[in-house]
């Protein structure tokens, strides 16, 4: 219990996630700690909290700009919520499981309720959907946790009211269309969101150990939870760039694409800790290639910025990654997928072509980490 005391209190080392099923991950070895089941919990966790930010965020973006796809990614944040209820069931089994997923549904619920408030101009709807979360959906699933876990209720509850503090000022951003205080607002929502799955993750392993085994803990599931989770928060980032672009707004796009160069600088820094310092030199030139060819294709919808990612890109970056070629194709079509749905403005396919594309990273991730 120590130990996921710690990672309540102190910031997590997993800051800058299609079906739960894409997300299953066959270790490679015993001998692998971060391959363990206790690995792939904790991982799992990381990103699905991770992406519920950024699902909020697509959905109060697109409820501020009129946006079609708003209610596909009402749609896959219930998806998220029932993904989350099933990583909570592997552990806690059904009746706990229901009862989170219950209770997290409550927060999905108000988050959406503050969006479409602060939308409109309704602050009483609001000012109770913020009641509710802070008077209500905090105190309950903190309780929930402890009663699970036996983990302490205060930090819990800390922790959770602090990223309903985070979730709202990304809102109030959006709503406000302040870009350059969104993606910074954005960022600190989601590392703020790993903080609970670092902390659950220790706990359910030391209360499971049958079930979990291995230490969610160790330095390689740290390296490993801090790539997949940089990449999810690229691919996140990516499509925002990409729709900002399509539609026009230049204060958007360069907010955006400000985002996706500090999140390179970290992705640089993983890499050359993970492959040495001429790897991460590397990296950063193959990954600006893959930005710019995004924002080209977004641009244009042209076959030359395909070209750039299906073969100047996509080859080398398997080769210094360490990462077979298809999962790396896979998902770079599933990114043009999501930019043809904005360029098209077919919004039905359009959040779940994104979180398939956000998805994808994840065997690339793993793969990375494990070569």
């Amino acid at each position: 219990m120590a130990v996921a005391f710690a990672l309540i209190s102190c910031s997590s080392q997993s800051s800058p996630s299609a079906s739960s099923a894409a997300r299953t991950v066959t270790p490679t070895g015993s001998g692998n700690p971060a391959a363990s089941k206790a690995a792939d919990l904790r991982t799992e966790l990381d990103l699905l909290l991770g992406e519920q930010v950024m699902l909020v965020a697509k959905q109060s973006a697109a409820a501020v700009t009129h946006s079609d796809s708003y209610a596909g990614y009402t749609t896959a944040l219930t998806t998220n919520s029932a993904d989350l209820a099933d990583v909570f069931r592997s552990a806690f089994g059904n009746a706990a499981a229901d009862e989170l997923s219950k209770t997290w549904s409550i927060e999905d619920g108000y988050l959406v309720d503050y969006a479409i408030g602060i939308v409109t101009h309704n602050q009483a709807k609001a000012n109770g959907a913020m009641s509710g979360l802070n008077n209500g959906f905090v105190p309950q699933f903190a309780a929930l946790i402890t009663s699970l876990t036996q983990l302490p209720q205060d930090p819990i509850s800390q922790l959770m009211s602090q990223q309903v503090l985070e979730d709202k000022a990304v809102i109030d951003d959006q709503a406000a269309q302040r870009p350059g205080s969104t993606y910074p607002d954005l960022h600190a929502a989601f590392t703020q969101s790993a903080r609970l799955g670092d902390a659950l993750a220790p706990r359910i392993a030391q209360k499971f150990p049958d079930k979990f085994p291995g230490d969610p803990s160790v330095p390689a599931v740290d390296r490993r939870v801090l790539v997949n989770t940089l990449l999810e928060e690229h691919a996140y980032l990516a499509t925002m760039a990409t729709d900002a672009i399509v539609r026009g707004d230049n204060s958007g796009k360069v907010a955006a694409t400000t985002a996706l160069a500090a999140n390179a600088d970290s992705l640089g820094t993983a890499f050359s800790q993970l492959l040495g310092n001429a790897a991460g030199t590397e990296f950063d030139n193959l990954w600006a290639t893959r930005v710019a060819a995004l924002v080209g294709y977004a641009q244009a919808g042209d076959v030359a910025s395909t070209k750039t990612l299906t073969e100047t890109f996509a080859t080398p970056f398997a080769k210094l990654a360490r990462v077979s070629l298809p999962p790396v194709i896979d998902q770079i079509q599933a990114t043009l997928r999501v930019i043809d749905d904005q360029r098209g403005h077919t919004a039905t396919p359009l959040a779940g072509d994104d979180r398939a594309a956000a998805t994808a990273m994840q065997p690339i991730a793993d793969a990375s980490v494990e070569g």
